[in-house]
């Protein structure tokens, strides 16, 4: 099964990441645009795993969240991975003030660790992917619209659980399909 943890986005934040999407589509360009059901901030991509490991998963999860409280997280900007670059890979929303969301996901590493997952190499860069570019038609002119919308404010978000998802991939893209939930403290 592939499998990823992660954070679930209010209705109201879906809704202003539609309509910017909607505005950014009109432009052209080769994107594969996330759709709402998709939409979500990743802690981490566990990838192929056992159905027998989900067990471990669960645990790891449940340490996780009786270790951290709920807190609230901005949902602000735009940016696309590779920074700076001409030729972006993924254009995302951002997270204002990260420490918090960042501190659950190294608890949660270090949890998954202990039930034999190993860490993620990478920097942690908390977002929410809006799209993944697949080519350089109409491409300089959305990274322009998507540079001025840069600092856009979307509200907050009460982080109060993490889900553990299972991914189905098909050619219309991605089904989510939640497994097991913890609350947080």
């Amino acid at each position: 099964m592939r499998l990823f943890i992660a954070v679930e986005l209010s209705d109201e934040i879906k809704d202003m990441i539609e309509e910017d999407i909607s505005r950014l589509k009109r432009m052209g360009g080769k994107i594969t645009w996330v759709k709402r059901p998709a939409m979500h901030i990743t802690l981490k991509f566990l990838g192929d795993v056992a159905p027998e490991r989900v067990e471990n998963i669960e645990r790891a999860m449940d340490r996780t969240a009786s270790r951290i409280e709920e807190f609230d997280l901005e949902i602000e900007g735009y940016g696309s991975f590779p920074p700076s670059s001409p030729r972006p890979r993924v254009l995302w929303v951002g997270v204002k003030e990260p420490e918090e969301i960042t501190h659950l996901q190294e608890v949660l590493e270090d949890e998954l660790l202990k039930e034999g997952f190993q860490k993620e190499t990478r920097a942690f860069h908390p977002h929410i992917t809006m799209g993944r570019v697949k080519g350089t038609s109409a491409l300089r002119k959305i990274t322009g619209e998507i540079k001025a919308m840069a600092g856009k404010k979307f509200g907050k978000i009460r982080v109060n659980r993490i889900v553990l998802f299972r991914s189905r991939l098909t050619p219309e893209g991605p089904i989510y399909t939640e497994l097991y939930a913890s609350e947080l403290r």
